[in-house]
């Protein structure tokens, strides 16, 4: 009997020890792994804890810090995004999944991503059909670019403004103003066009989330949203 009870003992440690020392790095490293996968993302660090640690094995995490670098979101990439959240329940199997579903449940959950200028001109040159050569430059009040656009066969310079801004969920580059000038054509000025054009969607994405604030600075646009 005794001989048993210092076995079970022994086990019990050796399971403690595991499920506090070695499950969270396990479990880290696999869901860095999904993020990587789900976001296309060129690096991700995963820190995790629970008390026991066998509740990761459920999707418990009593508190959660994810970095991810140059992440796809929608249609723009984000330079460097940010989660931390405290008394978590997820579903990491969900990752996939676009109704906000990977998280069920937290007592907080705080998310915060940068925008560089250069990834918001490459997705300029993807929406804006016919667009070529564009260059942005993004200060805190708006982001300018000027380039070149195809009309009926013959090249005009094109000049538009705008700003980032949230709106039911969404992320979007609403455009302010938008010049077509060319010295065939004379000028057509189409200024005012406002609009819409959809960055990312977090009603529709694995972590539902609220974007509280947009601050545009010299160069980059950070975003910050809570759950």
């Amino acid at each position: 009997m005794r001989r048993f009870c210092v076995v079970l003992a022994a086990a019990l440690v050796l399971a403690a020890a595991f499920s506090q020392l070695v499950l969270p790095g396990l479990m880290e490293n696999r869901l860095g792994n999904s993020i990587r996968s789900a976001l296309q993302a060129e690096n991700v660090t995963v820190d995790m804890s629970a008390m026991p640690g066998l509740r990761l094995l459920s999707g418990h995490a009593d508190s959660i810090d994810i970095v991810v670098d140059k992440a796809q979101l929608g249609d723009i990439q984000v330079e460097k995004l940010t989660l931390h959240g405290e008394n978590v329940q997820a579903d990491f199997s969900a990752l996939d999944k676009h109704d906000g579903s990977a998280i069920r449940s937290a007592d907080s959950l705080e998310l915060t991503g940068m925008i560089t200028q250069q990834a918001l001109q490459e997705m300029l040159e993807k929406k804006l059909d016919k667009v070529e050569k564009l260059e942005a430059v993004m200060d805190r009040d708006k982001l300018t670019a000027s380039g070149q656009v195809k009309l009926i066969g013959r090249t005009a310079d094109i000049h538009l403004e705008g700003r980032v801004l949230a709106r039911d969920g969404g992320l979007y580059f609403h455009m302010t103003q938008l010049d077509i000038r060319n010295a065939v054509f004379g000028q057509a000025v189409l200024g005012n066009f406002f609009g819409d054009i959809l960055l990312f969607d977090l009603y529709s994405s694995p972590v539902r989330a609220e974007i509280e604030d947009v601050e545009q600075h010299d160069g980059y646009v950070v975003i910050r949203a809570r759950s």
